[in-house]
């Protein structure tokens, strides 16, 4: 493929939810700004595949394949400029022969799987495809340890990954987010005996200065969010003692926000005030709602807020009750119907007809136990 220069081609800016997983995992190396990218890419449109979200061109598709996804996207939707096929080459290649492992500590399970597998670009179309393992689709998609969430173009737009992990680690956040030096080496990459001294001591005014700073800067440029940040020691009061972790703290640049985005957004949070943000994130990324959904079943869900501190929690049970069981939409609404009715009837708060109701929909041996509990 020979050099060229082409437009700068992006989606419609959106909003997108990363999963706690994705910023939080450790890389042996730095991944480089097209691979993050890329990864961005699939993440954008695997979230559109859960909400229902169809593509509205015949550049972009997404195919499932037994145990992997398809994706064929556009060269010119990761490298946006002066690109070689050597270049892309390298990247996919060495994204395919990264490795991503999982232990779940509950079953004692380990397993892995690459990020990527069989990558194509073809030169005459300007196309690339490759498969995704549904292993990493998952991950992915996981917000059950927690989320952040960004403007797709301004993260796609930032022009080091180590700045693009920064937007993702500490937008939307609003308390200060601390973490040793060797947990944000691992997290981006960087390799351990990088930024030391002869003596193996952490030199912090080179990562300070060919890291932190650099990505500060570019954040403070174009980004809804940035960072101050602090070197907390040792022992605070001698300046020479190491410094045991670093303090980033989160500014906000409303300056910088997507108008139609905030816009977006002040009109859902109107329309689902008072209901757990966690509950609507986990019923659209996971459930596959989309908001429309979630609004016409506002008072239902901020009933079940009010009744349930813990209602993303109540959430992920209905979804493990109903992958078993293949259900739809409309068996989850009546999952949380059945929750609150339950909850009102251990408390005695509903009254007889709601209790007769819920004691008809429960199974003989049930009803018995629920009968002596409540006389």
């Amino acid at each position: 493929m020979a050099k060229k220069t082409v437009p700068i081609i992006l989606s419609n800016n959106k909003d997108i939810t990363i999963s706690w997983l994705l910023v939080w995992c450790r890389h042996k190396s730095t991944l480089s700004i097209h691979q993050m990218r890329l990864i961005l890419r699939i993440l954008e449109f695997c979230q559109a595949e859960l909400k229902g979200l169809k593509i509205k061109d015949n550049l972009r598709q997404l195919e499932y394949e037994n145990d992997d996804v398809l994706f064929k996207i556009p060269v010119s939707d990761v490298y946006f400029s002066d690109f070689s096929l050597k270049s892309i080459r390298a990247d996919l290649k060495d994204l395919r022969e990264r490795t991503i492992e999982f232990y779940e500590y509950e079953t004692k399970v380990w397993s892995a799987c690459g990020i990527i597998e069989k990558p194509h670009v073809y030169e005459r179309t300007g196309m690339m495809e490759f498969k995704v393992d549904l292993q990493f689709w998952k991950v992915l998609l996981n917000l059950t340890h927690g989320i952040r969430k960004c403007e797709l173009s301004k993260a796609l737009m930032l022009p080091t990954v180590y700045s693009m992990w920064f937007y993702m680690y500490i937008s939307e956040k609003s308390e200060p987010q601390d973490i040793t030096i060797v947990h944000l080496k691992e997290r981006l990459g960087i390799q351990e005996g990088e930024y030391k001294d002869k003596n193996g001591m952490d030199r912090i005014d080179n990562l300070e200065a060919r890291v932190i700073k650099p990505a500060q800067k570019a954040l403070n440029e174009s980004c809804p969010y940035t960072f101050r940040y602090e070197k907390i020691r040792e022992n605070p009061n001698n300046k020479r003692s190491p410094v045991k972790l670093l303090r980033f703290i989160p500014v906000k640049q409303p300056q910088f926000r997507d108008e139609n985005l905030e816009r977006k957004a002040l009109i859902a949070q109107a329309s689902v005030s008072i209901i757990n943000q966690q509950a609507v994130d986990y019923m659209i990324q996971t459930m596959g709602f989309e908001l429309k959904e979630v609004q016409s079943n506002k008072e239902l869900l901020q009933e079940a807020t009010k009744l349930f501190p813990n209602l993303p929690e109540k959430l992920r049970d209905i979804q493990n009750r109903r992958r078993l069981g293949n259900k739809d939409k409309g068996w989850i609404i009546n999952s949380i119907k059945g929750i609150i009715n339950d909850y009102k009837m251990q408390s005695g708060s509903c009254d007889a007809e709601t209790g007769r109701k819920v004691i008809m929909s429960r199974k003989s041996e049930y009803v018995a136990d629920l009968f002596r509990v409540n006389k």
